[in-house]
């Protein structure tokens, strides 16, 4: 579990100290990340072989809108990091107000992806498989904060 959680906290920074996301680049990251993720999944998910077809179905649904969700981070990130001792008030306002807007489609996510869960498989498994995300979600924001030129990170 740790060597899953390292492994996405090292790529995230590797991404975030460029400041500049290159699409390939980003897309490779979140599919290595996506499968020791699903390794991850697997071992703290109780699901059933007669279950397993649609849990991984509706976890590809779901794989796809978070790493968009994703790119949306990084790049908010990347414009932070890029305009990092030059901020206006306004700017800093409209990169907030972004990061806000990510976080709230990350929430929206969880919910709509418990909820289809819980219906076609059961409430126990999407609990299960939310808490997962949210803990890794949690982890990563943990790691990416620590690299914001104000705790000390990057300062390009």
């Amino acid at each position: 579990m740790k060597k899953i959680i390292l492994l996405a906290i090292c790529a995230i920074f590797a991404v975030v100290s460029k400041a500049q996301t290159n699409t390939d680049e980003l897309k490779y990251l979140q599919d290595v990340i996506g499968v020791k993720k699903k390794q991850y999944v697997e071992e703290h998910v109780k699901i059933s072989p007669a279950d397993a077809a649609k849990f991984w179905n509706l976890y590809d649904d779901y794989e796809l809108f978070r790493s968009e969700i994703g790119e949306k981070r990084v790049d908010n990130i990347n414009e932070y990091i890029t305009n990092y001792g030059k901020l206006s008030s306004a700017k800093a306002d409209e990169l907030m107000k972004r990061s806000f807007e990510v976080g709230s489609e990350m929430s929206a996510l969880w919910q709509k992806t418990y909820t289809k869960m819980a219906k076609e498989l059961s409430p126990v498994i999407a609990s299960e498989f939310i808490l997962v995300e949210m803990y890794l979600e949690a982890k990563v924001r943990q790691a990416v904060t620590e690299q914001a030129p104000n705790f000390g990170g990057s300062k390009k």
